[in-house]
């Protein structure tokens, strides 16, 4: 993905040695996903309205393949020894995990890695992405949960959701549990991501692209934000499951961009995005805190320890009308974990998530209130 997950560094080179842990192989499995790449389903950004159109006047069984019974934890005893996986942490930091090496392969857009790392026992699996990890079975709910969950409740009644990124099919997954939702679109670049995820880490997309909910874009997030708007869409909820804020997809994350997306976002609409890591990557959290509150009237940032990142990690949710932070969750989370448990995100941690530690207050630039600003910002 240039749209699918998390962390702001500089691209690496995929000669670099130190970065390349797994072997070369293939895999489109028998999935909705793989019939999007075989052109067997018109999901592109240019054909969006097609596609719809097209599942709208099939059977469900005809377009979504259920996912094949699969394990995400290999048993093969045979398979390589492990050996060490290193991932950068902003310019000047790395952090290392040992790793089995489960698949790997090179797609149009780049190298897709799947690993078992033994740090996290039987949910050890992840994927990596050019060199780094993007999300593991053991702390993946952490991000999921922290992005979709304020966000929708606070929104108390959001039925469009739109991921722009979300490969791997984790914040889709999330939003499916709101019982209000009655559509989330995945804009995902790179096809061969969901493809892997679901031959190899079926449980971290939780059967969310064969929700008849979801539909799924192969497309650049970009270009669908621009039809979308040309189309007079609206969501009411977007969330930025995206790579490389100063990557690839820098343009995915500054201040035009964010406001053609405040321009798709129906009234108490909001978006949720991953700032990176305030201890390691400061510029440019600070950089992007900066960027949205040009655009938005609140800007809201929270902090949450990610194992696989390897540090603290900040997000953020910018809205003209939410106040995610100050929303009373407590009923509306109950009952939604009352339906599906939830494995992170919880009332009594709410205001915790959202309580930015004074040493980071400089770089998070948490000062502005609900009502700052007022008027300021014309639709």
């Amino acid at each position: 993905m240039v749209t699918s997950r998390k962390s702001g560094h500089a691209p690496l080179s995929r000669a670099a040695s130190k970065f390349k842990c797994g072997r070369k192989s293939e895999i489109l499995p028998d999935t909705a996903i793989a019939r999007v790449v075989r052109r067997e389903l018109p999901q592109s950004t240019e054909t969006w309205n097609h596609a719809k159109k097209w599942r709208d006047h099939h059977e469900l069984n005809e377009v979504t393949v259920p996912m094949p019974a699969k394990r995400d934890i290999t048993e093969d005893r045979s398979r390589p020894v492990p050996r060490p996986c290193t991932a950068p942490l902003g310019r000047w930091a790395a952090y290392t995990f040992t790793a089995h090496a489960v698949f790997a392969t090179t797609s149009a857009h780049q190298h897709i890695e799947v690993v078992d790392l033994p740090a996290f026992g039987a949910l050890g699996r992840a994927y990596r992405l050019d060199g780094r990890f993007m999300a593991s079975l053991a702390d993946a709910h952490i991000c999921h949960e922290c992005m979709v969950h304020p966000l929708l409740l606070a929104h108390g009644n959001a039925r469009r959701v739109l991921v722009l990124g979300g490969g791997d099919g984790g914040s889709a997954y999330e939003a499916l549990r709101h019982a209000s939702v009655r559509e989330v679109v995945v804009a995902e670049l790179d096809a061969q991501v969901p493809a892997t995820i679901l031959q190899y880490m079926p449980a971290l997309a939780g059967g969310a692209f064969d929700d008849p909910r979801t539909t799924l874009v192969i497309g650049d997030a970009r270009d669908f934000v621009d039809a979308a708007l040309a189309r007079g869409e609206s969501f009411d909820a977007v969330i930025f499951d995206l790579t490389d804020a100063d990557g690839e997809a820098a343009t995915l994350h500054d201040a035009p961009f964010f406001a053609k997306v405040r321009a798709l976002l129906g009234p108490r609409g909001g978006l949720a995005l991953q700032l990176g890591a305030p201890w390691f990557e400061a510029d440019q959290v600070g950089r992007l805190l900066r960027s949205l509150r040009t655009v938005f009237r609140f800007v809201q940032p929270m902090t949450a320890y990610v194992p696989l990142y390897g540090t603290l990690w900040a997000l953020a949710f910018a809205s003209d009308s939410l106040d995610v932070r100050g929303n009373d969750v407590s009923a509306a989370t109950h009952a939604l974990s009352s339906r599906y448990p939830l494995r992170h995100y919880s009332p009594a941690r709410h205001a915790m998530l959202f309580d930015i530690p004074p040493e980071l207050s400089a770089v998070l630039g948490d000062q502005q209130k609900p009502g700052d600003n007022e008027g300021t910002r014309g639709k």
